[in-house]
């Protein structure tokens, strides 16, 4: 049974839904190439599940062609990707079909893995006699720049919401379901944009409990996560950076994913310390965008966490055990409920010393320990809890946590 991302995938460009500007030129340029005029290659990047390819693919469909389709994974053979591109410098192929050349995901190419690729792309795009549509989710990855001088470029966005609802509506009807509106609204909003995403949640929740609507976004979130982390430790380029930015994943906790799971996957402890030495990098970036509010440095941050770990890979790896919960955050989730002890009493004794929460935790929590545990053996235990309340505004169950606890990080 097709999915319903299969079953309705668009087969004219008219059945794409948004982006009407960016589909009335591709709607010119099939025109401009019907009429035999050479066109220099369409680079159609934007969002994921914004429909690129989706396009391409209606494109040569509206317009007779038959498709000669790369991926990322044919990047990696200079050999064999030109032996497939041989149809593409002629019209026609050997039945005489008229043909298309569609690089799906085509910012997946890494100077430094996939030699020789440059020169017979640009050979290509100077020579071809059929028409070239590319699709990249960012057209300024460093990984495009020898391409840009060759293409015409066309941005796909995110379609809107009403769009989006109007397509699933459209696809409930045809199906004979019956969804509730708020249903597909929440479906659509947590989709931001993402029609694939979009369908294959409205897709899971026929027939199912509303309720499962909490447990398939915790599932969706944790699914991106693995898949991104798949593309860092099991790829060994820099365009893995690609995947991690095209992703909705804070990259704050991306970074914590990654710290816990090096040695997860990374069999090779020369691999594990060089991998670790890059996310170092990384959190020191991030660390400078916080206290110099220059957030350029996570332009950094983000290539070190991604495809800087990437490269550290020489192979030996491991994919039998599964991905850890960053232990940071397990950590702080338990600690939850004595780090708000902690502030509530920071907050007080700030308006006694007149100094920030983190000087009263780090430095007067220790100091007040000292002072009660000395009070205690010369007047103790009940004169030195009256003097606490009444110099320092301290409850006997504030003022014996601090005891109990002493310095707080």
């Amino acid at each position: 049974m097709s999915s319903f991302c299969e079953k309705y995938a668009p087969i004219t460009l008219n059945m794409i839904i948004g982006n009407r500007n960016q589909i009335d030129r591709l709607i010119n340029f099939g025109a401009e190439v019907q009429s035999g005029k050479k066109q220099r290659p369409l680079l159609i990047y934007g969002p994921t599940g914004t429909g690129k390819t989706a396009a391409a693919h209606a494109f040569a469909y509206s317009n007779g062609f038959e498709i000669i389709e790369f991926d990322a994974s044919d990047y990696r053979d200079a050999e064999t990707l030109q032996k497939r591109l041989l149809p593409a410098t002629t019209s026609r192929n050997l039945f005489g079909s008229k043909v298309i050349v569609i690089f799906d995901e085509i910012d997946e190419i890494s100077a430094r893995f996939d030699k020789g690729i440059e020169g017979i792309l640009t050979k290509l795009f100077k020579e071809s006699k059929s028409p070239v549509i590319l699709t990249a989710n960012d057209y300024w990855s460093r990984s495009l720049v020898f391409l840009r001088e060759y293409v015409e470029r066309v941005e796909f966005k995110k379609p809107s919401a009403n769009e989006v609802v109007s397509l699933m509506n459209n696809i409930l009807l045809k199906e004979g379901i019956s969804m509730d509106k708020a249903t597909v609204d929440i479906i659509v909003n947590r989709a931001n944009g993402d029609v694939r995403a979009a369908l294959n949640d409205l897709e899971a929740m026929v027939g199912a409990n509303p309720e499962l609507l909490e447990h398939l976004g915790m599932r969706d979130r944790k699914v991106e996560t693995f898949a991104v982390l798949d593309k860092i430790f099991t790829s060994k380029r820099l365009a893995s950076r690609n995947a991690a930015l095209a992703s909705g994943i804070d990259k704050d906790m991306l970074l914590k994913w990654v710290d816990q799971n090096i040695p997860v996957r990374y069999l090779s402890k020369k691999d594990v310390a060089n991998a670790y030495s890059v996310l170092a990098l990384a959190s020191r970036f991030n660390n400078n965008a916080t206290r110099t509010n220059y957030y350029g440095y996570l332009r950094y941050s983000n290539d070190l966490m991604s495809g800087g770990v990437s490269l550290q890979n020489t192979g030996y790896i491991s994919t039998i055990n599964p991905y850890l919960f960053p232990s940071v955050i397990r950590y702080l989730s338990t600690t939850k409920a004595e780090r708000q002890h902690i502030k509530e009493i920071a907050g007080k004794l700030s308006q006694i010393f007149h100094v920030n929460k983190k000087e009263i935790v780090n430095g007067y929590m220790p100091l007040l320990k000292l002072m009660m545990e000395s009070g205690e053996g010369a007047y103790g235990k009940e004169e030195t809890l009256a003097f606490m309340e009444k110099h320092f505004n301290l409850s006997t169950d504030e003022a014996d946590f601090i005891k109990e606890r002493g310095k707080h990080q």
